[in-house]
């Protein structure tokens, strides 16, 4: 018979695998990534004031996405921009977020921000 650590072990969450970007585009690679669900540590990533400060939302975008990859902070920075929401989708999917949740982190607008201001600074002058 197992001991009671062994058993809890088995209700924990579990990692899972998705492919980014989600569906193949023509000259990019479809990667297997592993999210790890987050712990009840990290659930404070989900409470965000409203108005709070952009560099405060890219903070908890950084944790959030380096705890789930399993990756540092500074990695995670480096993630582009354009698989940020798949992989945020990701993340929400392998914690059993849902669209309130997802809502209440403030990582999505962000990320949609983030969007608009480099289309923005690539559109050519007039």
């Amino acid at each position: 018979m197992s001991n009671q650590s062994e058993m809890i072990a088995k209700l924990y969450a579990k990692t899972k695998t998705y492919k980014i970007p989600k569906e193949p585009k023509e000259g990019e690679e479809q990667l297997d990534i592993e999210i790890t669900p987050l712990s009840l540590e990290d659930m404070e990533l989900l409470n965000m004031k409203e108005d709070m400060p952009m560099n405060e939302l890219a903070k908890n975008a950084k944790v959030m996405f380096s705890r789930s990859l399993k990756i540092t902070e500074d990695e995670a920075a480096k993630i582009s921009l354009s698989y940020m929401e798949e992989m945020f989708n990701a993340i929400m999917d392998a914690n059993d977020f849902n669209e309130a949740d997802a809502k209440k982190t403030g990582i999505k607008d962000f990320i949609s921000k983030k969007k608009e201001q480099t289309e923005v600074s690539n559109e050519p002058c007039k």
